[in-house]
């Protein structure tokens, strides 16, 4: 399971189902990955891994 606030995969002035798609690409291509890797990767797929003039919380669960 992956989840965190909008910040990470949202953009302002983009539409709001751009994010949701990237994010839904960004764990396809990556899923395979153990928790801390797939972090890693989601914010680097999502252009946001040396930071945000946002907070990000990415939160990432495999059981």
């Amino acid at each position: 399971m992956a989840c965190g606030d909008t910040a990470a995969w949202d953009a302002r002035g983009e539409d709001i189902d751009v994010g949701p798609a990237r994010l839904t690409s960004a764990l396809a291509q990556d899923g395979t990955l153990g928790p801390d890797q797939l972090a890693d990767a989601l914010l680097a797929r999502l252009d946001v891994a040396g930071g945000s003039s946002d907070d990000i919380a990415p939160i990432v669960i495999r059981r």
